[in-house]
């Protein structure tokens, strides 16, 4: 059998087709190997295996094809979005037409934009694995979502609230910058000599949780100064091994109280990471040390923050004018 060959496209990625039953069916992946195993699989497919296979079965096949590449969080994503997204079609078989657009709509009544749209990205992906390119859908417009977070004399008094309280320290890791997965996955002897040494992440997967030896990105992992010195105090008290195994919804949970007792914001522990980026926006410390520091892989999210706070700072200086001309 002929080897399909790939071609590359103008965005980056790689498109190879082959004509299978007389009809041509393309495959566009990341790499040029990729994009040619993708096609010879196909190509050598039986066609009536391809009839009798359901969506259902389409994404068993599309996580185990990938299992030694996709992270625990990630396959459980996945398995989420077959048990709890378009029950009404999963059970049909890829070659049965259907109107996405119409599942699209049902489904955008219990569900949030963005989920919607990640749920049917894996669906097309299943589907072009298999030679099956769908229609183009429209999607609800996600709102803009801002997630809440700290300034610096509400920080002050968080920690303040936090003093002695059971979640002290998965609370002053997070305000570190720490992701949740890389809170829960440190260790006691990776907090020593006034630095945090972030290193491996626990997360979510279909058994639960599973550490993985790697953080989210590259630049996840890194080496963060300890900023106040009740982290080194509450980790000297600490057992050897995790230094905060506790349950990720009673964290949150608790946190909500605390926020809702002292006048904050209601928080979720990633919103903590941001008020660290907050934080950095305010000491005057630059986007790339604060990139370095919470472990960015680009600028967008904490651009974000900075953009929101530079503008917040215009409008009061602006404000700070016009009671000069008035006076």
């Amino acid at each position: 059998m002929k080897t399909p060959k790939a071609k590359k496209l103008p965005s980056g990625s790689w498109n190879c087709s082959v004509m299978v039953g007389g009809k041509r069916h393309s495959f566009t992946r990341d790499t040029k190997k990729e994009a040619e195993q993708a096609a010879a699989m196909f190509k050598m497919k039986p066609d009536q295996k391809i009839s009798r296979l359901t969506l259902r079965e389409g994404i068993d096949e599309y996580i185990e094809s990938r299992s030694n590449v996709l992270s625990p969080s990630t396959i459980k994503g996945y398995r989420d979005i077959q048990r709890q997204r378009f029950q009404a079609v999963m059970d049909f078989p890829l070659t049965q037409r259907i109107d996405w657009q119409a599942v699209i709509n049902r489904e955008a009544k219990s569900v949030s934009p963005k989920t919607l749209k990640n749920s049917f990205a894996l669906v097309a992906s299943v589907y072009r694995e298999n030679g099956i390119i769908l229609d183009r859908v429209q999607f609800p417009q996600a709102p803009k979502e801002e997630r809440p977070f700290l300034d610096p004399d509400q920080i002050k008094v968080f920690v303040k609230a936090i003093e002695g309280d059971q979640y002290e320290l998965a609370y002053l890791l997070c305000l570190h910058g720490l992701r949740r997965s890389e809170m829960l996955a440190l260790r006691k002897d990776q907090v020593k000599g006034g630095v945090i040494h972030v290193r491996g992440a626990l997360v979510k997967s279909v058994d639960g949780f599973t550490y993985k030896d790697t953080n989210k990105n590259a630049s996840s992992t890194r080496d963060v100064p300890i900023m106040t010195d009740r982290v080194p105090l509450l980790v000297a008290k600490s057992y050897d091994g995790l230094l905060c195994p506790y349950s990720t919804s009673g964290m949150s949970s608790h946190l909500r109280t605390i926020c809702r007792h002292n006048g904050l914001p209601r928080l979720s522990l990633h919103c903590l990471r941001h008020s660290f980026v907050s934080l950095c926006y305010y000491r005057g410390i630059s986007e790339l040390a604060c990139m370095s520091l919470g472990g960015y892989s680009d600028f967008t999210t904490m651009r974000k923050i900075y953009t929101h706070l530079s503008r917040q700072e215009a409008q009061a200086a602006a404000d700070n004018l016009k009671e000069f001309f008035r006076a």
